[in-house]
């Protein structure tokens, strides 16, 4: 049995990837035997794990054309150390270990083995050049690294090529996210396409948005759901608004049921998409899915006939229409999603990193 630790500014109950990750990862590395704990930032709730600690207050930062969590406490590095001091931790897995962040300090007061998961790329984005002045000097802490794909790791390792690293991916629930359960039958008789995420620029919608008109055209019963937090468009012309719901956050099991309601799901992400974890949940629950030909989709897509060209409404649309008017197309891609979501169960993926946390232990005790 080891005891683990896993760090990160960012957990329930806020959504998003990462949270997910941690959730996931620490329920099934305890079904393995490990005694697990989360150090994360935010106050104290009421349904708040004992396994959990929340140290500073929980503080949103914007970057990479999206919004971050971090930790802020005049006390943080105080509180860290203490913690830390306090336990005696085989492991301490970092999440995105960059200053000035709760991992990077845990990081720095770490007695540890510690491994490093890098979740993001920052293309095109000074974060690098600004972390690296700081995150230089304490990354021969780091004994282990994962990237979720080669593409974060394309990303990560010209700047900190120091370190062992490990490509292990995101999983999906696959209990959760499965073909089987409740839909929506409130629009049956239209053909739903689905938008899941928050509403930031990098996401795409208004790549989508621009495509729904040339859809309408050829498919007048399709209905756009946007899910996900943020600022909605106003721009929008009045002749698509009665064809498109803006549902805002959604309570938290009901994510599946809106998979599973939806006859297309489309990511049109831009860019800093490393892992489609959304991709993965949404063919899990035997919805054909499109997304844009991106890096970071490439390594979760198994298949060209569900990629569509980068911030093009016009190949977005002639993709949507091809598989929402071809029954036999959605079946195969149906078929491939399933097959291809199986392999990322989330169990899977706890013993691939079960196993990385094995090796980095045995190397540094030098069996």
């Amino acid at each position: 049995m080891m005891k683990i630790l896993q760090v990160s500014d960012s957990y329930y109950p806020d959504p998003g990837g990462v949270s997910e990750v941690i959730h996931h990862l620490t329920q099934e590395l305890r079904n393995l035997g490990h005694k697990v704990e989360i150090l994360t930032s935010g106050i104290p709730v009421e349904n708040t794990k004992h396994f959990v600690t929340r140290l500073g207050k929980r503080k949103k930062f914007h970057a990479n054309k999206c919004e971050l969590n971090f930790a802020f406490s005049p006390e943080l590095f105080f509180k860290v150390r203490s913690f830390i001091n306090q336990n005696s931790f085989n492991i301490i897995h970092t999440h995105g270990p960059f200053a000035p962040n709760l991992s990077f300090i845990t990081l720095l007061y770490s007695n540890a083995t510690n491994i490093a998961t890098f979740h993001t790329a920052f293309s095109n984005f000074n974060y690098y050049k600004i972390s690296k002045f700081f995150f230089t000097p304490i990354s021969k802490k780091i004994d282990g690294s994962i990237c979720v794909s080669k593409h974060a790791l394309d990303e990560i390792y010209p700047h900190f090529p120091r370190g062992n690293y490990e490509i292990i991916p995101n999983g999906v629930d696959t209990n959760r996210f499965n073909p089987s359960g409740k839909k929506i039958d409130e629009f049956s008789d239209k053909k739903i396409i689905l938008f899941l995420g928050r509403l930031d620029p990098r996401k795409g919608l208004p790549v989508l948005l621009k495509a729904f008109p040339l859809i309408l055209k050829k498919i007048p019963n399709a209905l756009l759901i946007v899910v996900g937090k943020g600022k909605r468009p106003n721009n929008i012309p009045e002749n698509i608004r009665n064809s498109i719901i803006f549902k805002g956050i959604i309570p938290n099991e009901m994510v599946p049921v809106y998979y599973r309601s939806a006859d297309l799901y489309c990511s049109p992400a831009l860019s800093g998409e490393t892992f489609g974890i959304v991709l993965l949940e949404a063919m899990a629950c035997g919805t054909p899915v499109i997304a844009s030909d991106i890096k970071g989709y490439r390594e979760v897509i198994p298949h060209k006939i569900m990629l569509f060209k980068k911030n093009n409404p016009v190949s977005l649309a002639e993709k949507a229409i091809s598989i929402l008017k071809n029954n036999a197309k959605q079946r195969e891609i149906i078929k491939i999603g399933l097959e291809t979501s199986k392999k990322f169960d989330w169990l899977n993926i706890a013993l691939q990193t079960e196993n990385f946390y094995k090796t980095v232990l045995n190397k540094k005790s030098g069996q």
